[in-house]
């Protein structure tokens, strides 16, 4: 067990070395300035694992699409502090116009009429 141990150890040190194949992707988050985990993206998608996990998933491909876009809206929304329910209102009653400013808030979207 030691020497499969030493092993992993020996491989994870040529890893590390400066010039080493994989010196670069192992430091890339320091050299774009984020987190050195992707603790942050699996959080995100907790909510949509134990949905998945509750409802036992959706019944076809168009159904998990709804859902994983009606979860990126979500997220989005969250993530810019803005009311999520105005959001899906918009979406689903709402002219383009209505939409777009739900969406983009003050910020000048894509035009979508």
């Amino acid at each position: 067990m030691s020497t499969n141990s030493n092993t992993k150890a020996e491989t994870l040190r040529k890893r590390l070395i400066p010039g080493a194949r994989e010196y670069n992707e192992v430091f890339a988050f320091i050299d774009f300035d984020g987190p050195p985990t992707n603790n942050h993206a699996e959080r995100a998608l907790r909510p949509l694992v134990l949905f998945r996990k509750t409802s036992m998933g959706t019944r076809s491909p168009t159904g998990s699409e709804n859902i994983a876009l009606f979860a990126s809206l979500l997220q989005t929304a969250k993530l810019q502090e803005a009311p999520a329910i105005p959001l899906l209102n918009a979406l689903l009653t709402g002219t383009p116009a209505e939409i777009q400013a739900a969406v983009f808030g003050n910020l000048s979207g894509p035009d979508i009429s």
